[in-house]
């Protein structure tokens, strides 16, 4: 009969330390205890000139001069900078007393005392993240023992999986922070709902737009436009999006506008499906991802832009510009530094190539072009 393994007495530091800051510091502690150790280092990537990785150390003589060297020179041609993975390696192992003499990685070890080295690596192939895991003595104390090592492989496999699950939380924690700041940027506010609307994340934009009550508002929880009118076109496009004989492109994402109450203006609503295929979810798990912007002429498409879509020139494009920016004829020629018969000969041109024929049918017309820019 096989007995229930027994758990290790480092698996929970050692699974704990992936969410920790700075990671694994927990663990380090615990370490120096666990392997009668002077010191405990971890490194995160592989270190060079240009990158040393993310260092966390422990140092019971808190020696700031020797971090900063490990960190700037004590790699440079030392032994145990990288290491095969999933094996414990002594200093002995990786060189010979004679050899070590050669390197400058000896007299930083002199420098500081050490004794004996012993560590290992893993590497994530998924995040490409490489860990390193350093154990130093210091002084006129013994070297590692085989005993030393065996307790240390313990943990290598421990220590393979939590790099995993690291490698994904901060591939996925890096990506979310960076989508959030650029749609900040950006000044769009992002909002993730389920299939009944019910809001499950949002940005800061976003709990700002929703505090305001500007068109959208919070109703227990559920995402909710302040027109009937726009609720209902929210809900359709959902429902489109959702069901396949409509849907029958398989389309990812819709585009709608929503009036605003505080200005007189829209919300530019994109509304995207989210992608679940490598993913399961219960009920009530997250279907959309809206994305809100406005109003519409604070995103005035770029002259590249217009010359592209409508076929203007680079000086008819400006004009354009101002015209949707809420200028008139006249203050637009100002600002452009041209006459108004010039301007209004630019418009006539405009108004063919648009065809259009009234100023304000040339500002909708650009305002809903791009606004379809989601699409």
């Amino acid at each position: 009969m096989s007995k229930t393994p027994v758990s290790h007495p480092l698996s929970q530091a050692i699974y704990e330390g992936v969410l920790e800051r700075p990671p694994w510091k927990t663990l380090l502690k615990r370490l120096e205890g666990y392997m009668q150790v002077s010191s405990a280092t971890l490194v995160l990537r592989r270190p060079r000139r240009s990158d040393p990785g993310v260092t966390v150390y422990l140092y019971s003589d808190a020696n700031e001069n020797a971090l900063e060297d490990f960190r700037n020179r004590g790699s440079a041609d030392s032994p145990f900078a990288e290491l095969p993975v999933k094996k414990v390696f002594t200093l002995a192992d990786r060189v010979s007393s004679t050899e070590i003499n050669s390197l400058e990685f000896c007299d930083y070890l002199r420098t500081y005392g050490v004794s004996d080295l012993i560590g290992f690596d893993v590497y994530d192939k998924q995040s490409h993240i490489r860990l390193r895991l350093r154990l130093v003595r210091i002084g006129d104390v013994s070297g590692f023992s085989q005993r030393d090592r065996t307790r240390l492989e313990s943990i290598v496999p421990l220590m393979d999986n939590a790099l995993k699950l690291y490698g994904a939380y901060a591939y996925n924690n890096f990506f979310t922070e960076f989508y959030d700041e650029l749609l900040g940027s950006m000044d769009i506010a992002s909002v993730i709902v389920n299939a009944r609307l019910e809001v499950l994340s949002e940005n800061q934009q976003a709990r700002q737009v929703l505090a305001a009550k500007d068109g959208v508002f919070l109703r227990r929880n559920e995402f909710r436009c302040c027109s009937t009118t726009d609720q209902r076109r929210l809900q359709d496009a959902c429902s489109a999006l959702l069901n396949p004989e409509v849907n029958k492109n398989d389309r990812q994402a819709l585009s709608i506008v929503i009036e605003r109450e505080a200005v007189k203006s829209k919300w530019d609503v994109h509304v995207r499906r989210v992608s679940t295929k490598n993913f399961i979810f219960d009920e009530g798990g997250p279907e959309f991802v809206l994305l809100l912007q406005g109003p519409v002429r604070s995103s005035v498409p770029s002259q590249a832009r217009l010359i592209d879509v409508f076929g203007v020139t680079p000086a008819e494009a400006k004009l354009i510009i101002h015209l949707v920016d809420s200028m008139t004829l006249t203050a637009a020629a100002k600002t452009l530094g041209i006459s108004r018969n010039t301007a209004r000969a630019q418009l006539a041109s405009i108004f063919s190539k648009t065809g259009v024929n009234r100023q304000a049918q040339l500002v909708k017309l650009v305002s809903e072009t791009f606004a379809a820019h989601w699409q």
